[in-house]
């Protein structure tokens, strides 16, 4: 019952898995035995599903715009229907390839910068290289209290003050490569996931 065998993100809540997969967001109820896989027909901004993420009833959905739509989908009913969110909400680009949620506030990594909302998903303000990022091609995000950090294609973007402005750091502070992924945080530690280690 997987839309794709291809399957990129997953998230866990119990005995229900949620899998994002490039043809889907597919959910088994019963551990993984079956599944349901969730489309466009049911809200989610395109099939390419990047990465999934639970919070109780709600479940976002980070969406590509390959071949068109794209964008972050929100779910407040467990996933049985999506409202899409894109670039007329203030959504950078509809390439959306990661995001991270903290309570109401949902940061979105895209294409074009990093866009993010203080109103569970109303309205977005997007932050790129102008506000001191290091790229506009933004492909993982995390945050804690006012500390965002922006995984681009040209370093690890740092904000100490909520996303006003960000200081960048690249192979020259010790990064394997400036092509950042993903970034993870555990407690004071960082983790960067780099082209070169």
């Amino acid at each position: 019952g997987l839309g794709s065998d291809w399957v990129i993100s997953v998230d866990v809540v119990g005995s229900t898995i949620y899998a994002a997969t490039d043809n889907g967001l597919s959910i088994s109820t019963n551990g993984g035995t079956s599944f349901i896989n969730k489309t466009t027909a049911d809200g989610l901004g395109n099939d390419y599903v990047t990465k999934v993420y639970v919070d109780g009833s709600n479940v976002y959905a980070s969406t590509l715009a390959n071949g068109g739509g794209g964008g972050l989908s929100i779910s407040t009913d467990g996933g049985t229907s999506f409202t899409n969110k894109t670039t007329a909400n203030g959504l950078g680009s509809n390439w959306v390839y990661s995001m991270y949620v903290d309570g109401s506030t949902i940061y979105a990594a895209t294409d074009n910068g990093l866009s993010i909302s203080t109103n569970g998903g109303t309205s977005f303000i997007n932050k790129t290289t102008a506000n001191g990022l290091g790229s506009n091609n933004v492909y993982g995000v995390t945050a804690s209290g006012s500390n965002i950090y922006a995984a681009t294609d040209n370093g690890l973007s740092i904000s100490t003050n909520s996303g006003t402005s960000f200081t960048n750091y690249t192979t020259s502070n010790g990064l394997g490569d400036p092509m950042v992924k993903g970034v993870y945080l555990k407690g004071s530690n960082i983790y960067a996931a780099t082209y070169g280690g």
